[in-house]
């Protein structure tokens, strides 16, 4: 009866999704983290600062999430080909892109971000603190977006316990560090901001050291293989596709934070809260989604198509169920965890009136994530991009008409719109991959 309840795909899945979950849950923590800390210290305009920033900076920096994404797909295909000097040259590629996109968003940092400001309505106060924080963050821009490679890498070469350590290590320090800084020394916002340079400049060492192996191997190391045309091209087509899938996705959650200045501070507050228990609940289910990418990743490498089928319909299976847990453990536990993340009163309660909003969020999304996972497994960027496009055209129209009509409600509601299509528009494209391997 177990055998019949799990298959061998089942098992497997399971067996690197949990590490992959915990060190994806690690991410979200530094916003949690951040919100904890700031929201004690009662002060609205410095927790409404920090959401803000927080929002504003992890959404600029996951515009290179396509590295994350693109590279573990490409990696678990050639590790499931047995090519060992491309799986040296993916890593290369992935850290050239991380650091010219680091170094020039440290250059135009001082242009962009008063442009984003003038777009937005929130309050002066939190404006200015935002600012500040965001303008210390962005000092460590090359290293931090060097993890997502390394992160992605390790990912598809099935080091999923050495990603976890890395990320984990990243929120321990960066927690030790909040606490010091802010509650011991007094730096305010300017304290949370240095802890979290200083962990990702410790995560980026991690990662050196977790790839030492391929980095400093003269054997696997080649000038040649990693600039090769074809393989640069490769790269960058997949790496285009995610990149126009991850500008509207942050695109959603820019024009949540856009919307949510509409309602004040305590709303902005609020949905910050509410925002960064989503995206924990959401980046557990990533484990299973990126489970999965490496598994398509690797039949397709290996050209087995059963193999691809049992992996699909596993991770879908154990996706389903994952997400109907943490929704439920959301609707029950969602007060505590509200309460351990401000002592505001008017923000609390604002908070407790959408627990049921972000306990249906998982169950809603949690198709969208598998699916997505197994077109970056299978280095489909084209099928993304077009879904994304076609997701956030029926966003963009709910918000525009039910914001206006329900406030914060029709911006929720819009959200869960934008998850389900997203699902629905990918299941619709899984033929393609099917085709894939009908034509090799």
């Amino acid at each position: 009866m177990h055998e019949q309840l799990l298959t061998k795909i089942d098992k497997r899945i399971i067996a690197l999704s949990y590490p992959i979950i915990l060190a994806n849950i690690s991410i979200p923590l530094l916003g949690l983290t951040d919100t904890a800390v700031i929201g004690h210290l009662g002060n609205l305009d410095v927790l409404a600062g920090i959401s803000m920033g927080t929002v504003l900076i992890g959404s600029i920096y996951w515009f290179f999430g396509f590295l994350r994404m693109g590279v573990t797909g490409l990696v678990a295909q050639a590790r499931g080909a047995n090519q060992k000097v491309e799986l040296a040259s993916i890593l290369a590629r992935g850290l050239i892109i991380a650091f010219i996109g680091g170094i020039a968003l440290v250059a135009c940092h001082s242009l962009l971000f008063p442009t984003i400001f003038y777009y937005l309505e929130g309050g002066t106060s939190a404006e200015k603190l935002a600012m500040k924080y965001m303008s210390i963050r962005v000092i460590a821009a090359p290293f931090a977006i060097s993890i997502f490679v390394f992160v992605g890498w390790l990912f598809g070469m099935g080091k999923t316990i050495h990603s976890l350590l890395l990320l984990v290590s990243v929120n321990v320090l960066n927690i030790l560090l909040d606490i010091i800084f802010v509650k011991f020394l007094h730096f305010g916002i300017a304290g949370v901001a240095y802890a979290t340079i200083l962990s990702e400049f410790c995560g980026f060492a991690l990662g050196i050291l977790f790839c030492r192996k391929f980095l400093f191997n003269k054997k696997q190391i080649k000038t040649k293989a990693i600039f090769l045309s074809n393989k640069w091209r490769s790269f960058i087509f997949l790496n285009i596709n995610i990149v126009i899938r991850s500008t509207l996705l942050q695109s959603v959650f820019l024009s949540y934070l856009i919307f949510g200045t509409l309602f004040g501070s305590e709303i902005l507050a609020a949905n910050h809260i509410l925002l960064q228990i989503t995206l924990l609940s959401a980046h557990a289910l990533d484990g299973v989604a990126f489970s999965s990418e490496i598994l398509v990743g690797e039949a397709i490498g290996q050209r087995r198509v059963q193999q691809y089928k049992k992996v699909v319909r596993s991770a879908l299976k154990i996706g389903f169920i994952f997400s109907c847990v943490i929704g439920i453990s959301i609707y029950f536990l969602g007060f505590l965890l509200i309460d351990s993340l401000t002592s505001i009163e008017p923000v609390r309660l604002i908070c407790y009136d959408f627990i049921f909003w972000i306990s249906i969020m998982p169950i809603v999304s949690g198709f969208s994530y598998i699916y997505d996972g197994i077109f970056l497994g299978a280095a489909r960027g084209k099928e993304i991009r077009v879904a994304m496009i076609q997701s956030f055209s029926i966003f963009f129209i709910c918000i525009i008409v039910l914001v206006p009509l329900m406030e914060n409600r029709g911006l929720w509601t819009s959200i869960l719109v934008f998850n389900a299509v997203r699902a629905i528009t990918l299941r619709t494209k899984l033929y393609r991959i099917h085709e894939y391997f009908s034509s090799n």
